[in-house]
């Protein structure tokens, strides 16, 4: 073997051994550390690393305050929805035999046409001993919808349609 095939050798054996399990190691540790530096460098530069280090600070103040508020606000509609299905349950399981006035009734109609089409304004309503009354204009895709969200109202015996259906296009 000459000396050529010598030197070859030992460096193909000593590519393997740094490529091998222990390589990666090497190279994590190697970006690791070059990134440490750079970023000390960058918050620790004598002409703009002080208002850096500030800029970082306010940023974070500023995300610790947002993301408070986030989750308070989270945290209360989590709360009002679970008091919502325990009302829903409560009222499954333990059915009063009390009629909502007309009032209340229309209140809870208009509240549900608000969620089912985006023209609740042009529909008209009116209760009359549970009996809702619907005129107006309505999407022809959304009649339908609108007369089924209106009956599954509490409170609501039947609905007179009235409406006129209208083509959006």
């Amino acid at each position: 073997m000459t000396e050529d095939e010598k030197q070859r050798l030992i460096e193909c054996y000593c590519a393997k051994k740094l490529t091998g399990s222990h390589g990666w190691r090497a190279t994590f540790m190697m970006t690791a550390g070059v990134a440490l530096g750079a970023t000390a460098m960058y918050f620790f530069d004598p002409n703009r690393g002080k208002a850096r280090r500030g800029d970082v600070r306010q940023r974070t103040t500023r995300l610790a305050r947002h993301g408070g508020r986030i989750l308070a606000k989270h945290a209360d509609d989590l709360l009002n929805r679970a008091k919502g299905a325990v009302a829903g349950a409560s009222a499954a399981l333990c059915p009063r035999e009390q009629t909502a006035d007309d009032i209340v009734t229309s209140e809870r109609v208009r509240s549900r046409l608000g969620h089912v089409t985006e023209h609740a304004t042009a529909i008209q309503t009116e209760v009359a001993s549970g009996v809702v009354t619907l005129r107006g204009a309505v999407p022809k895709l959304k009649h339908r919808q609108v007369v089924d969200e209106v009956l599954m109202v509490p409170g609501v015996t039947g609905v007179r349609d009235h409406m006129v259906s209208i083509s959006l296009a």
